[in-house]
């Protein structure tokens, strides 16, 4: 819940001077009226704009005919407290400026109080954390405690707008027995206290929460400042303790109370809609009380993390009443807030921790940001390996796809190769080589020698001699009745390979003939089918198999019991 002495600050904010183009006349009464009096009165006057602002401005007239820093200081503070924001910033910076070298016990730290209110109360918490350290720092070498006090009321206040009040329990708890104990009857008091209910009240703890509402009600006229405010607790308490028709009767009056506080109307709404949902499990009844949240905010720059459920619950009624524009428009609206939350949230906590926290709480803090940063790179390195993994499938099945259509291209120009000719596949390019007429080449060979050799090679082909197993050029050059030059040179020249090449070349096409026309041979092992053409083992049959043809005599034999024209 809004604090209610900022949702009153700002009501007396409102535009009620300008330092521009002043003209003020100090009443008679007052004229002779000490500082200490005119400010006296002013703290009593928090709640009468118009009293408020007539001790506000004839102090700060009066200050001007003084020669006193501090003074002015204080007559600046009081013109900025019934000041609009620009106005208040302006005089606050002049304060800060006029001040902040001198070992002041109030200034300036009671300027960056004011100036952590009026951002704190605008939602812009980072300014509002920034302004109230500055705060602290100063009064911190001041020694003064009644500004250490109001400094911790609002970092808890910070704290709890964080969705923090367990932390926030402490500071108030303190500032309660502190102004409890100096029995002035400071309104601080009543305030702290009335802090102390909406904290128990986010804890869940509803009873802790009646005890301090009770505890000042009880003194309260429905005319107090606070009254309204502690309503609205004790309508929220008996809320948390499942009593919805008493919850209901107290929000109604506090409603009716709250009519010029826009964001605390807007929770009393809200508990409204929750007390019909979840005691009469009525969506439609509840959707008004939310619809109305929803337009109050609209028209104030003020939110607060209570009414963030608001959203979800308007998002999911017209979701079963399937009505989409109005889920998208309640969606947007909350990612609007969301955005303004996470804005102010994410740098404030960091902040807020490591000034404010205990040395164990900073150790645990150190530990966590230790495991969520170790969590963090090992899923960067799981998502990167993912993502490796990925790419390298993605590269595999492109390979593999590419392959295939190259397997398939080879396989198809085996297949449609006359039976005559000898093939071989490199690449993708298909290069077909025909043993070529001895006419067409000659060379430096005496031209009855050449022709011998070339009719015997022609005939070690016809015969297949070339299936022997373990051939050497030695054994065909023997048979031939030649020598090894001889021979070797007419298969480099009219082959146009040498004798290995020569021997595994016709051995392969050998092969793939029968493959093609043998089904019988097509159930041979490879080893089998290697020893039958005269390779000694079957990796260099399989690998000769590939040089010449680029595919792999198993995919060959598979693909060929898979065609059904065979």
């Amino acid at each position: 819940m809004k604090n209610p002495i900022i949702i009153i600050l700002l009501l007396i904010t409102t535009t009620l001077f300008s330092q521009k183009k002043y003209h003020f006349i100090v009443p008679e009464s007052l004229q002779n009226m000490s500082f200490q009096t005119l400010e006296k009165r002013f703290d009593n006057s928090l709640f009468n704009k118009k009293s408020l602002a007539i001790y506000a401005k004839t102090y700060y007239k009066k200050s001007e005919w003084q020669n006193d820093e501090i003074i002015k200081a204080n007559g600046m503070y009081m013109l900025a407290y019934i000041s609009s924001e620009d106005s208040l910033f302006s005089l606050t910076d002049s304060i800060i400026a006029l001040t902040k070298k001198r070992n002041d016990f109030i200034f300036p730290a009671k300027a960056y109080i004011l100036r952590s209110i009026i951002f704190f109360s605008n939602g812009q918490f980072n300014k509002a954390l920034v302004n109230i350290l500055n705060a602290e720092k100063y009064s911190s070498k001041s020694g003064n405690i009644e500004q250490k006090t109001l400094i911790n009321q609002q970092i808890g206040l910070i704290k709890i707008e964080l969705g923090k009040p367990q932390e926030a329990l402490a500071l108030i708890i303190e500032n309660y027995n502190y102004y409890k104990n100096k029995k002035t009857g400071s309104p601080y008091y009543v305030y702290s206290a009335w802090i102390l209910s909406n904290i128990y009240n986010r804890l869940n703890k509803p009873d802790l929460a009646l005890y301090y509402n009770e505890l000042f009600l009880k003194k309260m006229k429905v005319e107090d400042p606070y009254y309204k405010y502690f309503m609205l607790n004790k309508g929220v308490s008996y809320h948390l303790k499942k009593q919805y028709s008493l919850s209901n009767k107290i929000l109604d009056e506090a409603i009716n109370l709250l009519k010029i506080d826009k964001i605390n109307q807007a929770i009393a709404y809200y508990y409204r809609g929750e007390n019909v949902l979840q005691g009469e499990k009525s969506d439609l009844k509840s959707k008004k009380y939310f619809e109305k949240v929803d337009s109050i905010l609209i028209s104030t720059t003020e939110f607060t993390s209570i009414l963030r459920n608001n959203y979800l619950h308007l998002i999911e009624i017209y979701r079963k009443l399937k009505d989409n524009n109005k889920q998208l428009y309640y969606l947007n609206r909350l990612i609007e807030i969301d955005e303004k939350l996470n804005k102010n949230n994410v740098v404030l906590s960091d902040n807020m921790n490591q000034k404010y926290d205990t040395p164990h709480l900073l150790f645990e803090k150190e530990k966590i940001i230790v495991k969520i940063n170790q969590e963090k790179y090992i899923y960067i390195g799981i998502g990167f390996i993912v993502f490796i993994g990925l790419v390298f499938s993605l590269y595999y099945l492109v390979k593999t796809k590419r392959e295939k259509q190259l397997f398939e291209e080879r396989f198809k120009v085996l297949m449609e190769q006359p039976k005559n000719e000898v093939i071989q596949v490199i690449g993708t390019i298909p290069v077909t080589t025909i043993v070529e007429d001895n006419k067409t080449k000659s060379f430096d060979l005496p031209k009855d020698i050449e022709k011998d050799l070339l009719q015997k090679l022609a005939s070690f082909e016809k015969e297949q001699g070339y299936l022997v197993m373990n051939l050497k050029l030695t054994d065909l050059t023997k048979q031939f009745d030649t020598n090894s030059s001889y021979l070797s040179k007419t298969i480099n020249h009219f082959k146009d390979k040498n004798f290995s090449q020569y021997l595994n070349d016709l051995r392969i096409a050998y092969v793939v003939k029968h493959l093609k026309a043998d089904k019988k041979f097509r159930k041979y092992t490879i080893k089998a089918i290697a020893e039958e053409v005269g390779f000694s083992n079957s990796e260099s049959f399989a690998k000769a198999f590939y040089n010449q043809t680029g595919l792999q005599p198993s995919f060959f034999i598979k693909k060929i019991e898979e065609n059904k024209e065979i």
